[in-house]
């Protein structure tokens, strides 16, 4: 669901935050269409499985979609076609929407999560549906970065040192231990510091200093990159003579850019989200034939647990430019499986994206967020349960 460069201090965190999908990056000149009036300005969207997010300049959050769990995190399980408030006032440096629950950054360091816990992927000591407002993760770390999952989260230390917690039934916890859940977080058992952590739908991956990525998890696609499908329980390098600034994860794949500028993706390719359908699944990193040099890229989830959901990746330029290939989301933003990149709402230059199971969101340099695709559960946030073959504006409170 994200990208990240290397730098790792708490006052830039919310420029590397933009190029994980977690935050947007400010200072590029982007234009966008008009926002509906009166609209709220964000800095940053995300989307999960039914809900969106988005987080304004001050670091708050707001919250819209299907609330079933708690998702939204404004004390309800009511869904809201608009923005609600996340509840508890707290000032987020960061935000990720996972499947079913939300997690988030503060600038003092500390991680808070809400929303779906039945595998303790929101970071309770307990087993519950839904948590329906930000409750603070344990312990003492000092948090720069989180990661939320399918039933998993990560999350990032200012020593870089990786912590996971949720389901571990493949080991996507990354801790050595056969265990099949953990309430708490548990320590990546890292030979190294990493810049940035990713948080799959059952595997995991990290970026080191020196460029060298790393997975552990489920491996049956071929998603660990590392050659193999044997699942592994502690990070492996993946394979192969590259070096990367920047990754994103969706189902059963992941994706990275390397230093010269191009895009690799390895695992599942089910419907063309390694960039070409034609290819069967990859146990090694492969090219994105027809791309443009990105400087973000994301992937999709839900593929593996919704039926209607498709398998994506998608990608922004620096000049602000989306790109998107695989499956085609609800709605039609683009025709799908494609043969390869397609350019995505040509008229918007975007400065971050959020990539949800059936729908794509995406805010303007303005700070005006725009979603696109399925809206069952309202997670467009545009007032309405209207399917969107364009991305259309959200909508105030």
């Amino acid at each position: 669901m994200r990208e990240t460069p290397q730098s790792r201090t708490l006052s830039a965190l919310a420029v590397a935050a933009c190029v994980v999908g977690l935050a947007g990056c400010g200072g590029d000149d982007f234009t966008g269409p008009e926002a509906p009036a009166g609209a709220i300005e964000f800095q940053s969207l995300t989307a999960g499985y039914f809900h969106s997010c988005g987080l304004t300049p001050a670091g708050t959050a707001y919250c819209w979609g299907g609330n079933t769990w708690g998702t939204l995190g404004d004390g309800s399980l009511t869904a809201s076609n608009r923005p609600v408030r996340v509840a508890g006032g707290h000032r987020f440096e960061a935000i990720e929407a996972g499947a079913g629950h939300t997690c988030g950054v503060t600038n003092s360091g500390q991680v808070y999560c809400w929303g779906l816990n039945d595998e303790g992927q929101a970071g309770a000591d307990w087993v519950t549906r839904g948590i329906v407002e930000p409750l603070p993760l344990p312990g003492s770390q000092f948090w720069v970065e989180v990661s939320a999952g399918h039933d998993h989260s990560c999350a990032l230390t200012n020593t870089g040192v990786a912590w996971c917690w949720g389901d571990n039934v493949t080991g996507h916890l990354g801790s050595g231990d056969p265990i099949n859940r953990s309430f708490q977080p548990v320590l990546v058992a890292s030979p190294v510091a990493f810049t940035t952590v990713v948080a799959g739908y059952y595997q995991s991956c990290a970026l080191a200093e020196s460029g060298q990525m790393y997975c552990w998890g489920r491996n049956d696609q071929g998603q660990i990159g590392d050659g193999s499908s044997q699942n592994r329980f502690t990070p492996v390098p993946v394979a192969g003579d590259l070096t990367f600034r920047a990754l994103g994860g969706g189902d059963a794949f992941m994706c990275g850019i390397t230093t010269g500028g191009s895009t690799w993706c390895w695992g599942s390719n089910r419907n063309g989200e390694l960039g070409d359908p034609n290819l069967p699944n990859q146990v090694v990193p492969v090219e994105v034939d027809g791309l443009p040099e990105l400087r973000r890229v994301y992937g999709a989830g839900g593929a593996f647990t919704l039926p209607s959901a498709p398998a994506y990746a998608c990608g922004l330029t620096a000049s602000g430019e989306a790109w998107c290939w695989g499956g085609t989301i609800r709605g039609g933003l683009w025709e799908g499986p494609t043969d390869g990149p397609v350019r995505v709402e040509s008229g918007i230059r975007f400065r971050n994206l959020g990539l949800g199971a059936e729908h794509l969101c995406g805010v303007t340099s303005e700070g005006w967020a725009f979603c696109g695709g399925a809206n069952y559960a309202g997670q467009l946030g545009d007032g309405t349960s209207q399917d969107r073959a364009s991305m259309v504006g959200v909508v105030r409170p």
